[in-house]
């Protein structure tokens, strides 16, 4: 008779309410959302762990001699500590391809709400200003046009891709931008410096490692056109605030939006938060563009099926 394998999910939160359906025999035990040190305290002696944002370390280990698989709710492992769990013989997989239309969505409707300024043309109308005037309408602000406009894409994987084919599709010229110091440009990217040069709009959708660390800098912001558009739906530690702020502030970038910051969840005094309140051309969300109802189901049919194959033998989505 098999063994039952231990599995634990640790943030069931992140998830949608659905139950696990295994293909082998398995006690499942689930936490909704538990502390580092709570994790460090109280799981033990799993074969299979489920996690999104906290760490495997040498606790958890020391904790979980058995462990065999780490499944990750999320597709980034930047906080995983690969060389480690590798050294342990505990293999990792992530969730790949279940979101890239819902963040190219989010990332194309935060360009369409910047560049009409809809903001301030929504309070208008809320405050009694289009009311208390003249005239059959009333312009908060300037409005523009997506179309001819030039749209510079850092980082062509599913996100990237998804983005460029529904900006063509507005008439949007998009560009591919090659890496930062690439020794060569590769076959569809153009280099980076003449990227940067060229975009109206500049939508970040790269991997953060040291290379891409505060990528967005006064040096990169400078070389953008006057009046551009940053786009963030990557991560936050892509831009260094700072130069941002004074981006927009001097006037220099006409706006920026993201859904991701440096720190999550943010202290209530987190710099772009406070630059929020007194900008209507800054735009920040809580992280939420993949949270689509269509992309969590298949979020779950995803994570579900990694570790059913996993345990198995067949390696899916191992990083």
């Amino acid at each position: 008779m098999t063994t039952p394998l231990k599995i634990t999910c640790i943030e069931k939160y992140v998830l949608i309410q659905r139950d696990f359906q295994f293909d082998f025999p398995a006690h499942y035990t689930e936490y909704d959302q538990l502390t580092q040190h709570e994790f460090e305290q109280q799981v033990h002696d799993q074969n299979v762990i489920i996690l999104s944002e906290l760490a495997i370390n040498e606790t958890i280990l020391k904790n979980n001699p058995n462990l065999k698989l780490v499944a990750l709710c999320s597709t980034g492992y930047n906080h995983i500590d690969l060389a480690l769990l590798h050294q342990h013989g505990v293999r990792v997989c992530n969730i790949r391809n279940y979101a890239g239309d819902a963040v190219a969505e989010h990332a194309f409707t935060m360009m369409i709400v910047l560049i009409k300024n809809f903001n301030l043309q929504l309070n208008a109308v809320k405050t009694g200003l289009w009311s208390q005037g003249s005239s059959a309408f009333y312009l908060a602000s300037p409005m523009q046009e997506l179309k001819n406009r030039t749209l510079v894409i850092l980082g062509k994987g599913e996100i990237g891709r998804s983005l460029a084919q529904k900006a063509s599709a507005f008439g949007m010229h998009v560009i591919f931008s090659e890496r930062k110091n690439a020794p060569i440009c590769r076959p569809g990217y153009v280099a980076f410096e003449d990227t940067i040069r060229q975009a109206d709009i500049l939508s970040l959708h790269c991997a953060l490692n040291a290379q891409t660390q505060h990528l967005i800098n006064t040096d990169t912001l400078a070389q953008l056109k006057p009046g551009s558009l940053l786009i963030n739906v990557g991560r936050g530690e892509l831009i260094d605030d700072i130069s941002l702020i004074d981006a927009i502030k001097s006037g220099h970038l006409a706006g920026f939006a993201t859904d991701t910051l440096d720190q999550e969840p943010p202290a209530i005094d987190h710099p772009l938060l406070q630059l929020q309140q007194d900008c209507p051309n800054v735009l920040i969300t809580g992280h939420i563009a993949w949270a689509t109802d269509e992309a969590q189901q298949r979020l779950f049919e995803i994570l579900q099926d990694n570790i059913n194959k996993n345990v198995q033998g067949i390696e899916q989505n191992l990083v």
